[in-house]
């Protein structure tokens, strides 16, 4: 049987489908990624992907979108940005409003001709294929928001790619929710899934293995943050880690650091290591609040700072905060207070512990797997 899956050219968004495309090639089927961006490093999980916006990121999109249409740049000013539900259809339309790279998603899978489609939350061109194929399509959830709620509405905000391609919605459609139920509660439409992280490989630092003299606090901003909004975050945090009692990596991938305040001893740039690796060894984390870093930290059990902006991020952070598995606090707000909350607190500690044994409580991608098969033997 032959799976396609369409993925959003951000790491963000494919990387969570991996767990599932491994499994779905351990029972003997064939897996093919249509992504871009960041998000081509999927061949390093040993997964062959078209590429279907060379040159392109998530970052260079949006901002050619609001070139292009600075109505929409305006709208989305004026909209409530602490709410996922307000900011959902303008991220929908940002991330689809470029019909080449729509139409590429639907070449792939014309000539690919797939038994079902995975499809990341948002991606119009992996929905729209399986609605113009007439097979199954399932949305991979990436975070704690129930995204599946919106997905029915992604034929009504692009509109005109789907009335271009002569298509409708899919017959079969369902989703798979990565979130653990006690932290955005339970969506019973769709197919509970353990997170198992993939952050990529890489080869493990000597200094991540050497006994820990003190407390290690990971930091990071994601992949795609630091593209809209620079390193302003870590300002505080740098400046907060010279008074702290612990060791600060600052995982900041391949970014241009140059921008950061001078570090203190006790704080490093790490560069790309591998977070889930990086959690192990790990007592707390300190980042933007992005939804694989999140998941990340909670699968790990490490209590964690989120120090979100808007949107989806900031209501993953109150989630966690309310399950009391973090903090949520804005960057130019944390505090050392904070900080220590982070490492001795122990109710925090405990949360942490509780979520960690949620996660693997839930279904295995090997059990998703077979019901995605199920949909095209159904």
């Amino acid at each position: 049987m032959r799976i396609l899956i369409a993925a959003t050219p951000g790491i963000g968004h494919a990387f969570p489908t991996v767990p599932l495309a491994w499994a779905l090639r351990l029972a003997g089927h064939e897996v093919l990624y249509a992504t871009g961006g960041d998000a081509v490093a999927i061949r390093n999980a040993g997964h062959h992907v078209e590429d279907v916006c060379p040159g392109k990121t998530v970052v260079s999109m949006v901002g050619e979108t609001f070139g292009k249409h600075p109505e929409l740049a305006a709208q989305y000013a004026e909209v409530d940005h602490s709410s996922f539900e307000a900011t959902q259809r303008f991220y929908a339309v940002l991330m689809n409003h470029q019909p080449d790279v729509v139409d590429r998603y639907v070449q792939v899978a014309e000539e690919w001709q797939p038994d079902a489609i995975v499809f990341s939350s948002l991606n119009v061109g992996g929905l729209l294929a399986a609605g113009k194929l007439g097979v199954p399509a399932i949305e991979h959830g990436y975070g704690l928001v129930h995204t599946g709620r919106f997905t029915r509405q992604l034929r009504e905000w692009n509109a005109e790619h789907f009335e271009r391609h002569g298509a409708e919605l899919p017959e079969t459609l369902h989703t798979i929710d990565v979130t653990p139920p006690s932290l955005s509660g339970n969506d019973p439409s769709a197919w509970p899934v353990r997170y198992v992280p993939y952050n990529g490989g890489g080869l493990v630092p000597s200094w991540l293995n050497e006994p820990a003299e003190r407390p290690r606090i990971a930091v990071t901003l994601g992949t795609t943050a630091p593209g809209f909004g620079g390193l302003g975050p870590l300002d505080k945090v740098i400046e907060l880690a010279g008074d702290t009692d612990a060791e600060f990596v600052l995982a900041l991938g391949d970014i241009d650091t140059s921008t950061l305040p001078t570090l203190p001893d006790n704080a490093r740039v790490a560069g790309w290591v591998p977070l889930n690796l990086l959690l192990k060894s790990s007592a707390g984390l300190i980042h933007h609040g992005g939804s694989g870093t999140t998941l990340a930290a909670l699968e790990a059990g490490v209590p964690q700072i989120l120090m979100p902006d808007e949107g989806e991020r900031a209501e993953s952070a109150a989630a966690v905060a309310a399950r009391g598995a973090g903090l949520h606090v804005p960057h130019n707000e944390i505090s050392r207070e904070a900080v220590d909350t982070l490492l001795g607190d122990d109710k925090l500690k405990a949360s942490a512990a509780e979520v960690r044994a949620e996660i693997h409580s839930l279904p295995l991608p090997a059990a998703i797997a077979e019901q995605v098969v199920g949909t095209v033997r159904n």
